[in-house]
């Protein structure tokens, strides 16, 4: 199903934030889930407070977005 919502990226709030707005930059739909909780109450939203904050997708863009991902850790320019 295309419609469905995963989660594409595990972090903290500035790696988050980064990848979403990497994705959007690159004609992607993403939002932030526990952004706010993530930051101030980790430990509430994930086991040990690990990696809290999730950047989510529409199944139908996780290939493009996986690229990106993976072309931004490791140091290349994505337009």
């Amino acid at each position: 199903m295309d419609s469905e919502i995963i989660v594409i990226f595990e972090g903290n709030q500035i790696d988050a934030d980064i990848i979403k707005d990497l994705l959007i930059d690159n004609g992607i739909h993403a939002n932030l889930k526990n952004q706010f909780m993530g930051t101030i109450a980790p430990w509430q939203v994930s086991p040990g407070g690990y990696k809290p904050i999730k950047v989510e997708i529409l199944s139908k863009d996780e290939d493009k977005a996986l690229e990106l991902i993976k072309e931004f850790k490791n140091g290349k320019v994505v337009r």
